[in-house]
């Protein structure tokens, strides 16, 4: 497989959301299993949107200190930026798991979006947990190296 730029090689390709097939029979889930992805679909979308707000939050108070210091904190705008972004795909996944157990016809269509937002939330906490393991390493190289 050749990439864009001639070189020969695998090109990753980005997430994409599931399209539900068309008109394909679905598989419906029992009343007990929509109750359990119900139940977390709701728990989801609740700790999706409260830790929206706490970003939110976070966005007020980096305001604030601005203000106060005339200087930008950029850990607390990263954590805000972190908790805005969590709170968006866990709140988005808890609402398709809702609307798994609320609709009929289209189970597998709901499952998969939920699946989806899930999947982009831990490969970003996949990546920062990398980098963080790297950043890591070469410290504690840099720290044995410089004695």
């Amino acid at each position: 497989m050749t990439s864009a730029s001639g070189g020969v090689g695998p090109v990753p390709s980005p997430i994409k959301p599931y399209a539900p097939a068309v008109a394909i029979s679905q598989y419906e889930f029992r009343e007990s299993e929509n109750a359990v992805v119900g139940h977390l679909g709701s728990k989801m979308s609740f700790v999706g949107l409260f830790m929206l707000g706490i970003g939110l939050c976070f966005v007020v108070s980096a305001i604030i200190r601005w203000q106060r210091r005339e200087e930008i904190e950029v850990g607390l705008l990263f954590l805000t930026l972190l908790f805005m972004v969590f709170g968006i795909w866990t709140h988005r996944a808890g609402r398709e798991f809702h609307k798994v157990a609320s609709t009929e016809g289209s189970d597998v269509g709901h499952l998969m979006l939920a699946l989806t937002n899930l999947l982009r939330l831990y490969s970003l906490v996949y990546l920062i947990f990398f980098i963080a393991l790297i950043f890591a390493f070469i410290e504690l190289t840099a720290e044995s190296l410089g004695g």
